[in-house]
Parts: structure tokens; sequence; C-alpha cells
């Protein structure tokens, strides 16, 4: 397992770690690749990046703002 901290510096669980990589990766692919997908594929996965982002807010992960990705 990757070891990782939130802000406060404390270590999140291997669970916790795998929400932090899905946040990321989906993140990435709506940054990259958004002109790649169908418009549902796109408009849902707007919706599950808002989703983690409130994971990574509760996580003290500072997930920054998504507001240009339409979130």
């Amino acid at each position: 397992m990757t070891q990782m901290e939130n802000i406060p510096g404390e270590d999140l669980n291997e669970a916790q770690v795998k929400l932090v990589d899905a946040y990321r990766l989906l993140n990435n692919v709506l940054m990259g690749h958004r002109d790649e997908l169908a418009p549902f594929e796109e408009r849902n996965a707007v919706k599950a990046l808002s989703a983690l982002w409130q994971v990574m807010n509760g996580l003290d992960m500072d997930p920054g703002q998504v507001y240009d990705l339409g979130a």
C-alpha cells in the first residue's frame, strides 16, 4: 500500500487512498480527455467527480476547486 497523509498529517488507510486515486484519475480524464467523451459520459463523470470532491474535502486532502470542470 502507498502511504499517504492528509493536510493535518494523518495517515490514510488503504480504502481512503483508493478513493483519492479514483478522484485524481477521474479529474485527469476530465482535464485531458473531456473532448473524447460522449455527452452522457461527460455529464456523469462530472457528477461523479463532484461526489468524490466531497470525499476529498472530508478527508482533508485540499482538493481545490473544480468549477472550471462544471462541477
